[in-house]
């Protein structure tokens, strides 16, 4: 029992790292661009594996439009949950949230509610670009203008035109403090996942000091090398192999 109590939150660990995407952010004034790469009615699934062994589940959906603030927003959830199996031993019912101007591109607001094992927490952070302040759960803190969140990051990344060779620096605002952080475009690589073969550009985030991504290991993103740029699979290296999040189902508006 023991061991399969470890074994899960090894897994679950990582969990997190793909029910909220990767970490980017924007850089300088974000407008939203003419021909965007996702729209309402967008919806990702994942099945999240260590070697041969499902874990669990993620999906990541372009929810609908809404006014929030007086602005209009995408609103953006991502909720990852563990499977049958695993659910005796450490049940994951992660559910993300996440708000982002339909103009600028950058967060609005963005909601936690997270539910690993017998730990949970709620959170609700809230951004003014105007004052380049933020406030999670009440608790103000500074960030940089037009700044991400967790997963707004992913959907901004996916407007850039991404380069191989090149490396992009960007800020994300959470957990109380803006981070900045460099996203490397590694190559192309033609690979097969269960939803079907693509042809993707891989990229790897570094953050620029010690931090989060040093903790979580060698983390991998694979996109589709067109104009969507959607993700198709998540690595992240461990101790023992990796884990990962394979794409399974997709459905485009």
């Amino acid at each position: 029992m023991n061991f399969w109590v470890k074994f899960s939150k090894k897994i679950f660990f990582c969990f997190l790292v793909f029910s909220g995407a990767v970490i980017f952010s924007a850089d300088s004034l974000c407008l939203a661009e003419e021909n965007m790469p996702w729209d309402v009615g967008e919806k990702l699934t994942f099945a999240v594996r260590w070697g041969v062994i499902t874990g669990g589940y993620a999906n990541m959906q372009v929810r609908e439009k809404l006014e929030l603030g007086g602005r209009e927003t995408y609103r953006i959830v991502t909720q990852a949950r563990s499977a049958p199996f695993f659910d005796v031993f450490y049940r994951v019912r992660n559910n993300i949230q996440s708000y982002i101007d339909v103009e600028y591109l950058h967060s609005v607001r963005y909601e936690r509610n997270i539910r690993e094992g017998d730990y949970e927490r709620d959170s609700v952070t809230i951004y003014d670009h105007d004052r380049e302040v933020a406030y999670e759960d009440g608790e103000r803190f500074d960030i940089s203008r037009h700044c991400q969140d967790v997963l707004s990051s992913l959907y901004y990344l996916r407007t850039k035109n991404l380069e191989v060779g090149e490396t992009y620096e960007f800020n994300v605002g959470t957990s109380r403090k803006d981070w900045p952080l460099y996203v490397e475009v590694l190559r192309r690589e033609r690979i097969r996942v269960p939803a079907g073969t693509f042809d993707t550009l891989v990229v790897k985030p570094y953050l620029r000091e010690e931090g989060i991504f040093k903790a979580r290991g060698d983390l991998k993103v694979w996109l589709t090398d067109d104009e969507r740029k959607h993700p198709v699979l998540m690595r992240s290296r461990i101790k023992v192999g990796s884990i990962s999040a394979a794409l399974i189902e997709k459905e485009l508006p």
